[in-house]
């Protein structure tokens, strides 16, 4: 990543990613991402769910 996102704006990015990284393994950085997603609540998790939905909602990409 070229910008610095902070730990939740790295964990939407790779969020948003995962269908595409179905082929091959996480990296070390993209799997502590992804256990630091899942160490949130079920509230939080829902929140950055809809955080997701409204960033891809409004990318230009």
């Amino acid at each position: 990543m070229a910008k610095s996102y902070g730990v939740a704006g790295a964990v939407v990015f790779f969020i948003t990613r995962r269908l595409s990284l179905r082929g091959r393994r996480l990296s070390l950085e993209e799997a502590e991402l992804v256990e630091q997603y899942r160490t949130l609540t079920e509230s939080d998790q829902v929140a950055m769910r809809y955080l997701i939905g409204a960033m891809k909602s409004v990318s230009r990409f």
